[in-house]
């Protein structure tokens, strides 16, 4: 049985873009990401993402414990994030709000 865990961190490492991660009350730090944002992506993209917010998709070991007050940096554009969804897999995702 494949380990997808392994897989989906691999992907993340490899073809994810150097997002600037801050949780509230800690200190910036550069991670990858998925990057997703409604009005910008081109109509080839081949992830699939859900709903209509700008979203970024991390390794929970680059975010363990992330939080409504948290804020990105994602192609000079600042984000704060409205909602994240934490599953037991490998991956957050994160809902944001252009700042």
């Amino acid at each position: 049985m494949p380990d997808f865990d392994t897989a989906d961190a691999s992907i993340v490492a490899t073809f994810g873009e150097d997002v600037t991660y801050t949780p509230d009350g800690g200190a910036p730090a550069v991670i990858k990401g998925f990057f997703q944002s409604p009005d910008n992506q081109p109509d080839t993209f081949d992830i699939e993402f859900e709903g209509t917010d700008p979203q970024v998709i991390t390794l929970s070991s680059d975010t363990p414990a992330p939080g409504h007050g948290d804020t990105f940096i994602i192609r000079s554009v600042s984000y704060t994030v409205k909602q994240v969804e934490v599953d037991e897999s490998v991956l957050v995702v994160f809902h944001l709000l252009e700042a």
